[in-house]
């Protein structure tokens, strides 16, 4: 089967870094890692694994004008922002289907680290054999997607067990399985999808696009004076958001509650301080926020599972 790398898919600044008779490596160029590897299938058909660890909001490129992705969001979380503005998210252990019409025009990775695997179908270039191998299991190719909508938004559902299962085997095979093995797979997750109906979605929330920039700055904040304590409330009503809104909308984008989003990234923090700074640790704990060692000791082990002396011993080690 003939394969070609499709500039417009990526963006000028994407490049080839491997190639092979079943994959293409491709760094798409941003700020960061930013790699995504294609196998291809079948005429039509290809697996794209994603391993992005970036800041960066990246434009959604040139599509073909009917195309059909299916993405499992295994670590991280995956923003959309559509057309009309409004954005949502894809979390850890969800799936999501989309048309080419309700493609994002650009996406993001709220937590920096993402990996996810997409399967993307190419009606137009799907050829004959294709579809009459598909039918004979049979899997309606040119109707994938449409009892869950696509039409008219992006389906997102939790992954039941089996697909969970099988997005897993898919991730964990990479670079270790030939593309053989994917295309089975890949019959193997068409076959699912083209089972499912809009009765096993959930209701997946859109949010505008000018809250969820508050939002983001209040975080910003928050990160910024990690030894302040300033109310949420008031930084929510300065925003002008309620305090609930503010707390729904945190959580979708950064898949926790803001005091423990900030628990996280702040014991994160003090974990590279307790390895690479020769500091006492009850200087760490006020410089994040922490009226004694006692406080952040045990905030610490809450994250890490352990003392900030004992880490600090056995990682020096």
């Amino acid at each position: 089967m003939n394969y070609h790398f499709n500039q417009e898919w990526y963006g000028e600044r994407a490049r080839i870094v491997e190639q092979t008779e079943d994959f293409l490596i491709i760094d798409y160029g941003c700020k960061g890692r930013g790699i995504i590897t294609n196998y291809f299938l079948f005429d039509g058909i290809q697996l794209c694994f994603l391993d992005f660890d970036t800041a960066e909001v990246m434009a959604s490129q040139k599509f073909n004008p009917d195309i059909i992705q299916i993405t499992y969001c295994k670590e991280g979380r995956y923003e959309c922002e559509f057309a009309n503005h409004t954005v949502s998210y894809l979390p850890a252990e969800f799936f999501g289907v989309a048309g080419t019409q309700y493609l994002p025009v650009s996406f993001s990775f709220p937590l920096r680290r993402c990996l996810a695997v997409s399967l993307v179908i190419d009606k137009q270039a799907l050829s004959a054999s294709t579809g009459n191998m598909m039918s004979e299991i049979p899997i309606e190719i040119n109707k994938i997607g449409e009892t869950l909508g696509i039409e008219k938004k992006w389906y997102v559902s939790p992954a039941p067990v089996k697909l969970q299962h099988l997005f897993s085997e898919i991730y964990e095979a990479k670079g270790r399985e030939s593309a053989g093995y994917f295309k089975i797979k890949a019959v193997e997750l068409l076959y699912h999808i083209d089972q499912l109906t809009q009765v096993n979605g959930c209701d997946f929330k859109y949010f505008d696009k000018g809250q969820i920039q508050a939002v983001k700055q209040i975080r910003n904040y928050l990160e910024g004076h990690l030894d302040e304590r300033i109310p949420l409330e008031q930084l929510a009503k300065e925003a002008h958001l309620s305090l609930p809104v503010f707390y729904d909308i945190f959580a979708h984008i950064y898949g926790d509650t803001p005091y423990a989003y900030l628990k996280r990234y702040k014991m994160n923090l003090a974990a590279n301080m307790l390895l690479n700074e020769n500091r006492k640790i009850g200087d760490i704990a006020l410089e994040l926020g922490y009226s004694n060692a006692s406080k952040f000791a045990k905030a610490f082990q809450s994250v890490y599972g352990i003392l900030p002396k004992d880490y600090r011993n056995r990682n020096k080690k």
